[in-house]
């Protein structure tokens, strides 16, 4: 059964079963309304009361009968719209969620693309020096082309927004360890001063972002890479190579915005010969 078929058949019985509930609290008073107005003139016939009295018991049972459909009704009614609010919005927060699901999935798809054309830039580079004709013109311009398209989607990318995700506890420092193993065959000098620090956020998110950090850190550093936990503070630097190809900048873009939907704060800096990324927790 399709998501949209399960909201409406849920909103339809909500409604269903509020309305009948007020009409049956409606049923219930006016029932014992009506028995207590025959009581009361049967007393009244047998003591010979004047009608004013009469009139004063009526009215009263009449105030009394009114406050309580008036409160069951408002109570069951405001029930409905919180009862309805909270099925749409489960609906649209799946939906959502599809869809920036599919948009991460082409971020990161991007995210190789540009990798893939600095390393044909430089090839380019190097045929360029030993042999110039036409087919090398050609493949410049076809790279030139291509570069200019990867940055209108960056572009595009950067206004994007996420929809949060479900949450769970789990241990930053183990995560990192965990994450370092994929980062052996780099050979770099690591750095480690690691303490526990615990969160409760969208685990695989966090370490779709920490991971896309070591990766620009082993992959940019002449030799070093620092990766401390101070605090709330996960922080990773690294040493930057004399000679480096820049990237297409869609690895820290994926960073922030799941930085942004998961409530964290990225804070990057370039000190001398040093590139530091910060993420509080």
């Amino acid at each position: 059964m399709k998501l949209e078929t399960k909201v409406f058949i849920l909103i339809s019985l909500v409604f269903i079963i509020s309305l009948s509930m007020i009409n049956f609290i409606n049923l219930y008073y006016i029932n014992d309304l009506i028995e207590k107005y025959q009581q009361l003139q049967d007393i009244l016939k047998q003591q010979s009361q004047l009608p004013a009295i009469f009139q004063d018991n009526l009215n009263s049972y009449k105030s009394e009968y009114s406050k309580m459909v008036i409160l069951w009704e408002a109570f069951l009614v405001f029930g409905s719209i919180i009862s309805i609010y909270y099925l749409t919005s489960i609906y649209l927060k799946k939906e959502e969620r599809y869809k920036q699901f599919l948009q991460l999935m082409i971020l990161s798809i991007s995210h190789k693309l540009g990798n893939k054309i600095s390393i044909l830039n430089i090839n380019l580079e190097l045929i360029k020096s030993s042999c110039k004709n036409q087919a090398v013109d050609r493949l410049e311009k076809s790279l030139t082309s291509l570069n200019e398209d990867l940055k209108t989607l960056l572009n595009t990318f950067k206004k994007l927004q996420f929809e949060r995700k479900e949450e769970e506890r789990f241990r930053v420092d183990e995560l990192v360890l965990k994450l370092l193993e994929e980062f052996k065959p780099f050979e770099k000098k690591v750095f480690l001063k690691l303490k526990p620090l615990k969160s409760f956020k969208n685990r695989s998110d966090i370490e779709g972002i920490i991971q896309i950090i070591l990766e620009n850190a082993f992959k940019y550093s002449e030799n070093k890479v620092y990766i401390k936990i101070y605090k709330s503070n996960l922080i990773i630097k690294n040493d930057i190579k004399n000679k480096i190809e820049s990237g297409s900048g869609l690895g820290l873009l994926i960073v922030e915005e799941l930085s942004k939907l998961n409530n964290l704060k990225v804070i990057k800096r370039v000190k001398g010969k040093y590139f530091t990324v910060c993420l509080a927790f």
